[in-house]
């Protein structure tokens, strides 16, 4: 339904309220109330949904983004050494004179 439409359906509710019971004027609050409702949970499971996708798109353009910034200097890796035997000063062999 269009928005004029429905413009023109509550000015004729409008106009010929006063001449409802009020059975029916409750009536027909109850059902602009629930379809307001439904309306509104509408919407916002929309919104919801919307929000969700355009979080996940953003954190996936963060996972794949590179960095703008390339490093100043290359990363070195320092090579490994031979380990050195230990130097002794003296005899402290346990098999040594004492």
């Amino acid at each position: 339904m269009r928005s004029s439409e429905l413009n023109l359906r509550l000015s004729q509710l409008a106009a010929s309220y006063h001449k409802q019971t009020m059975r029916k004027r409750l009536q027909i609050a109850h059902l602009l109330i629930q379809e307001a409702h439904r309306c509104i949970l509408q919407i916002r499971d929309e919104l919801r949904e919307s929000q969700t996708a355009t979080q996940r798109r953003k954190a996936k353009e963060r996972e794949t983004a590179t960095d703008p910034k390339p490093p100043v200097k290359p990363v070195r890796v320092a090579e490994p050494t031979k380990p050195k035997k230990p130097k002794y000063s003296g005899n402290h062999a346990p098999s040594a004179r004492r």
